[in-house]
């Protein structure tokens, strides 16, 4: 009877709001913290403590939500990889019927923005993440290949006529993500010192070329179904 007593004080509700919703906003919190501390001084010169402070709560709380720090890190990242994602989807999406290259053009615009606009997310997505150990190495790993399925849908609405044989749009676009990235990476490291429309217009030339490669071996091509829809594309969950 005591347990069942203490449970039932446990889930009440505290002026209106449940139990699980004060834990979802104090995890939010710490959400937020982890921005601003990794982000700001790098994740191995963070310490729980620190990100307590940040976040205006105790460490019960945080080892309420988060295992250790790297869980927290974790959750950081794959919270700015969907919400990129979205952003970018959402702006093409936005742009109508466009011809390919186009709409590479504003992808490509979109993601650079998003990573060069805040130096938090940027230090968080291409100096932490790729630096630190990680205790679970898959799930950092399936995380970094939303973006090549992102890029394996757009590649089949850009280019629905591929012949079955020949072109694997699977290796393709991992090997495009990749070379983006790289790209990317040695921007961040440099510390943006690459004027924007020159660090774009890399990419750019990259996935034009495949682009290019792609058209002369459709079946059929066909420009205008390839547009039209992407406005049928739903957003990724990471």
């Amino acid at each position: 009877m005591t347990e069942s007593l203490s449970d039932g004080k446990k889930k009440r509700s505290f002026r209106g709001v449940s139990p699980e919703q004060r834990q979802a906003e104090r995890q939010q919190k710490f959400l937020e913290a982890a921005l601003q501390c990794y982000g700001t001084h790098g994740f191995y010169h963070v310490t729980v403590r620190e990100l307590c402070a940040e976040a205006k709560l105790t460490e019960r709380y945080f080892y309420e939500s988060f295992k250790n720090s790297e869980a927290l890190l974790v959750a950081v990242y794959q919270r700015l990889i969907t919400d990129m994602q979205n952003t970018i989807i959402s702006k093409v999406l936005s742009a109508g019927t466009q011809a390919p290259n186009a709409l590479i053009r504003l992808g490509l615009t979109t993601f650079l923005r998003y990573v060069s606009e805040d130096a938090r997310i940027a230090r968080i997505l291409f100096i932490d993440i790729p630096h630190v150990r990680f205790e679970n190495k898959a799930l950092i790993m399936e995380t970094m290949s939303t973006f090549d399925t992102m890029l394996q849908q757009f590649g089949r609405i850009l280019f629905p006529h591929l012949p079955e044989e020949g072109v694997n749009v699977e290796l393709v676009t991992s090997g495009l993500n990749g070379a983006n990235i790289h790209i990317v990476m040695r921007w961040v490291h440099s510390g943006f010192s690459y004027p924007f429309e020159e660090v774009l217009e890399s990419c750019f030339t990259i996935f034009a070329a495949m682009a290019a490669y792609l058209a002369q071996h459709q079946q059929t091509p066909v420009l205008s179904e390839a547009s039209s829809a992407v406005e049928n594309t739903p957003a990724l969950d990471v």
